[in-house]
């Protein structure tokens, strides 16, 4: 009996191993390896871009969003994960801690054009925080809401797609907590930044990552980025690594080259990250590769986890 007992045993082990080198074998590639995706159409027209957008009615379907979260960044030491790559990119007088994560740093946020300083594991309530979470009063904002992206055509992507997107800088913005909260998984058509000087910009961003990810638009998001982008003809698609220079003076509606790395330390230097400084080229697929592979750690690691669980 004992010696059968281990003939099972090692049955249900061999053909967990078997399970498991044919799952990688025919799924273990995502489809995402080759994304269904293109770049951002940085320094093309945004009203051109907004007229091969396809209008169409969007899906109820709700998301998957809780089923994602920050990624840590390939070639960082230490818990640096994709919130703390877009604080970096986005803030300026950056320090971080003995575990690689953003500290503080300052913030001349888009979306209220008032100044955030940040520290880690404060709620700063009076620049824009909330009391009952403690993000130092910025949130990374997904410029067009995973959510709203989800309806949009996000949801026919697999699920290492989806996750490559929820992580991917060309979407995030680090935004005042508040307003961010305010936003929720709108459109432009329900909410837009209250910065004025702002808004061409946001509505550019928008159009960019909606043709990146081939994402349509209902009629009245489209009527309300053509109205926008009417105040500001000039306009021409920007990327996310280019707001901080388009706050600090850089011309609404000109392709401007991409933040510098300045006020970074040691390993954390903004030259090493996997979507550095760009000037005018968009390094999104690099960052696409390096999100995909870790995202295919977890897949394997899951499927691993979810057969022992099962059998034993």
């Amino acid at each position: 009996m004992s010696c059968l007992r281990k003939n099972i045993g090692q049955g249900i082990r061999l053909a967990i191993s078997s399970i498991l080198v044919l799952s990688l074998l025919t799924v273990g590639t995502p489809a995402s390896a080759n994304p269904a995706t293109g770049s951002i159409p940085v320094g093309q027209s945004a009203t051109q871009v907004l007229g091969t957008l396809t209008v169409g009615v969007k899906s109820n379907a709700s998301s998957d969003r809780k089923s994602h979260q920050w990624n840590k960044v390939v070639g960082k030491t230490g818990n640096y994960t994709t919130r703390d790559l877009v604080l970096e990119r986005d803030m300026d007088n950056v320090t971080y801690t003995s575990r690689g994560n953003v500290n503080t740093g300052i913030l001349l946020e888009p979306y209220t054009g008032k100044t955030i300083h940040f520290q880690r594991g404060q709620s700063n309530k009076t620049e824009g925080g909330s009391a009952s979470n403690r993000d130092g009063g910025i949130q990374i904002d997904h410029v067009v809401a995973y959510a709203e992206a989800y309806r949009s055509g996000l949801d026919k992507l697999d699920f290492a797609q989806r996750d490559a997107y929820y992580n991917d800088p060309d979407v995030l913005l680090a935004s005042q907590a508040e307003a961010n909260n305010v936003k929720k998984d709108g459109t432009i058509a329900e909410w837009e930044p209250s910065n004025q000087t702002f808004q061409c910009d946001y509505a550019s961003l928008q159009i960019g990552i909606k043709a990146k990810y081939g994402l349509m638009v209902d009629q009245k998001e489209h009527d309300k980025l053509a109205q926008v982008l009417a105040s500001c003809p000039a306009e021409t698609i920007i990327s996310t690594s280019q707001v901080k220079q388009r706050l600090t003076g850089g011309t609404s509606g000109s392709n401007t080259t991409g933040n510098s790395d300045d006020n970074t330390n040691g390993s954390n230097n903004q030259s090493n990250q996997p979507n550095g400084s760009t000037s005018g080229k968009n390094n999104s697929h690099t960052t696409n590769k390096h999100h995909i592979t870790s995202t295919k750690k977890n897949w394997v690691k899951n499927l691993f986890n979810g057969l022992l669980k099962r059998f034993f």
